[in-house]
């Protein structure tokens, strides 16, 4: 008589396949077959279809969870599938089942070293907890996070948790041990302290980050992992951080993070995809129904959207306060604070970070006097993190493009916080990304410009990312918009600018052929022209072999015709004056002689003509 099943939930259901344990080579006949404990490794996907009688299985450990290994044949035959654990002879000369190694040892270099299995295990257990309701067993979940990296990996978070999350997948037993728990662990990275800070908000106590920090100092040498959970009491800008001690084993001393100190860290969402229990009885697994996500988490998210909605709509409405014409500097300084504290918070909203940039873009020129430089070092960062993090979103690059362009022109101090932060990496990239993009491409074009504009290293940099070669690209796809052929040629001309490397470099692929031709097609338009003149400036100055193209190219007699359109434009003069001294010695200077009698320009003209680098 089969006995009876118990301990099968109402909602639990069998797997399709059960399994049989193998007999073992050199076994006598009629020995009843071994299964082997899954203490020390993780349950396998059953693939055979016969299924073991109780009676004639022999638990090595019936009280807790076990697994069955395939025959040989079976091995054979469902080999894509699962592939039993290796075998080793025994003393009597059989061959038995051979058991997961024990995960290595580690040494301590210091007393004060954390443990980064034990850290990680603290962040899952909370998250856990408050997502679901479950515990898992610490044991356990240590011995196989050990076997699957080396200790130089679990000093970094993103390297630790991508091998927690590698093939195959995570299994680890509950706190009971009767359950099985398959996890996958839904990682963001975090760059910034303002980041992390934005998360630890949102799960206030409750430890949600595996962070690097420096325990005893600024060296990242000494960086160990904490698991941050609250901010500091009493003081302003720190983060509380559980650690877990190496030494011991223990749960160790609190440690206030600070910004200094913090080197990274990765934001851990734990999801259980199947929930799994062995029945000893009948010698099956049973697949379980996944507990459900606890309405406290959800409340969390739900709030973090509705949170996430009201700043876009306030970042919008302060993007179209900024283009104004009054000079409120104290509420543009106000309004560039507020909208980069709202991209840390809500770094993974792409309309958050989108509107935020718009804004910045308008209000950084304005406050430029009175907001703080680390303050607008850290706007300039979150722009470019926003860029990292949103790169297939065209709409957050071209805001991102636009942001860079107005805060670095003119500005040393921005123009190299960017650079360190690869900007000019993001900017080309994204200008490969979206080719079709006349916005975006021009908008790229002028976070070159400004990014490069007096400045050899990024001169430099922007040459060496093939920037050239992607705005070569752009005004050969879009001849016909004059605010892409406007900021193309205001790049050329501050790359160019002072710099014979640029200079020969942009001749060669073409960059003189292309700023002559924007001259011919939009010969009516002041910008363009005007931007044009001061890139063949560049371009010529000091140059004897661009010197001579642009001759072949007649660009002097095309520079002369464009002046006499523009009687009246001093800027357009001002540059071709410049571009005409270089290629028909005198004719520049009676050329500026002449436009001292003309009319003022505009403002706007004249600020228009000083984004493009003028050769010294």
């Amino acid at each position: 008589m089969t006995p009876p099943r118990v301990g099968t939930p109402p909602s639990g259901k069998k797997l399709t396949k059960s399994f049989s344990a193998p007999h073992h080579v050199g076994t006598p006949p009629g020995s009843p077959p071994i299964v082997e404990d899954i203490c020390h490794s993780e349950v396998p996907t059953p693939v055979c279809s016969r299924r073991i009688p109780v009676s004639s299985v022999r638990l090595a450990t019936p009280q807790r969870l076990a697994s069955a290994s395939p025959t040989s044949e079976d091995a054979a035959h469902d080999g894509a599938i699962f592939r039993g654990p290796a075998l080793r002879r025994s003393a009597s000369g059989g061959l038995t089942p051979k058991r997961k190694s024990s995960p290595p040892t580690e040494d301590i270099d210091q007393p004060g070293e954390t443990c980064p299995v034990g850290t990680a295990f603290i962040v899952l257990q909370e998250m856990l907890a408050l997502k679901y309701g479950v515990q898992l067993d610490e044991h356990d979940f240590t011995c196989k996070a050990k076997a699957r990296c080396d200790p130089t990996e679990r000093l970094s978070p993103l390297r630790f948790v991508a091998a927690l999350n590698a093939e195959p997948p995570l299994k680890v037993k509950d706190f009971s041990t009767e359950r099985l728990i398959q996890l996958r662990l839904s990682v963001t990275p975090v760059t910034t302290f303002a980041e992390l800070q934005g998360f630890v908000r949102r799960w206030p106590g409750t430890a949600c980050a595996l962070a690097a920090a420096s325990l005893g100092g600024s060296s990242g040498r000494s960086a160990q992992l904490v698991a941050p959970y609250r901010e500091a009491y009493g003081c302003a800008g720190g983060i509380v951080a559980k650690t877990r001690a190496k030494s011991y084993g223990e749960v160790g001393p609190l440690f206030t993070l600070s910004e200094d100190s913090f080197h990274g860290a990765v934001i851990l969402e734990p999801v259980i995809e199947y929930v799994l229990r062995y029945q000893s009885e009948t010698a099956v697994m049973l697949e379980l129904q996944v507990p459900p996500v606890s309405e406290e988490f959800l409340s969390v998210s739900a709030a973090c959207d509705a949170e996430a909605k009201l700043a876009s709509r306030f970042c919008g409405a302060m993007a179209d306060l900024s283009s104004g014409t009054g000079d409120p500097e104290n509420g543009a300084t106000a309004s560039a604070l507020l909208a980069k504290e709202l991209m840390c918070r809500h770094p993974k909203a792409a309309e958050v970070q989108t509107s935020a940039c718009r804004a910045l873009g308008g209000l950084l020129p304005l406050c430029r006097r009175r907001l703080p430089a680390q303050h607008s070092s850290a706007a300039v960062e979150a722009v470019i993190a926003a860029m990292r993090r949103h790169h297939a979103r065209s709409e957050v690059q071209e805001a991102a493009c636009s942001t860079v362009a107005a805060a670095t022109v003119s500005c040393p101090d921005l123009q190299a916080v960017a650079a360190t932060n690869g900007a000019i990496e993001e900017v080309v990239s994204a200008m490969r990304r979206f080719p079709e993009s006349a916005q975006l491409q021009s908008m790229a074009c002028g976070a070159l410009a400004g990014l490069s504009a007096n400045h050899p290293m990024n001169q430099s940099a922007v040459a060496g990312c093939r920037g050239i070669e992607v705005m070569l690209a752009a005004m050969d796809k879009f001849r016909e918009h004059s605010g892409l052929q406007t900021m193309a040629c205001g790049a050329f001309g501050n790359l160019s600018a002072n710099n014979a490397n640029n200079q020969a470099a942009i001749a060669a692929a073409g960059g003189l052929q292309r700023v002559v031709t924007a001259m011919q097609t939009h010969c009516r338009n002041p910008g363009v022209v005007t931007s044009a003149m001061g890139a063949l400036w560049c371009l010529v100055k000091r140059q004897p072999e661009n010197i001579a193209l642009a001759e072949k190219l007649g660009a002097a007699e095309l520079a002369a015709a464009i002046v006499q359109q523009h009687p009246g434009d001093r800027a357009l003069r001002s540059m071709a004056s410049g571009a005409l001294q270089c290629l028909v010695p005198g004719l520049g200077e009676a050329l500026a002689a002449s436009s001292a009698a003309s009319s003022t320009p505009s403002s706007a003209r004249t600020s228009q003509a000083g984004q493009t680098g003028v050769p010294r």
